[in-house]
């Protein structure tokens, strides 16, 4: 299981709660939960890489970036606000390699229960 590091939260900001929710999901790939909240038609952008549509299709692609190589998950920051939400932070992965990310999520909804519908991820590798 991935190590989680994450500020805690207020409680008073059920969106940011799910974002923070679905990460962990993701990097301990929960397909379960990540299945649950997102359309069938979601779309993955990879920046300066490739595009994903489709839930089957963005599942089998989220665990091939974010693998069982992933030792730690660190978010720094969550916001949320209508249809929108980003979270940044950091990846470190067993071989000792980190990424900083940045996802941007877009909501079916602005109703806290929403699916995403889309993901941008910014991502960069630090030396």
């Amino acid at each position: 299981m991935v190590k989680i590091h994450a500020k805690e939260d207020c409680g008073n900001a059920p969106k940011k709660i799910f974002v923070q929710d679905l990460l962990v999901a993701i990097v301990n790939n929960d397909e379960t939960f990540i299945s649950k909240h997102t359309t069938d038609d979601i779309r993955w952008n990879i920046a300066g890489g490739a595009s994903v549509e489709g839930k089957d299709a963005v599942l089998t692609a989220l665990q091939q970036h974010r693998s069982d190589t992933l030792a730690e998950l660190t978010i720094h920051t969550i916001v949320t606000h209508g249809y929108h939400g980003v979270a940044e932070g950091l990846l470190k992965y067993k071989d000792g390699r980190q990424v900083a990310f940045c996802d941007v999520y877009q909501f079916k909804a602005s109703a806290n229960n929403a699916p995403v519908k889309a993901i941008t991820t910014y991502a960069v590798g630090l030396e």
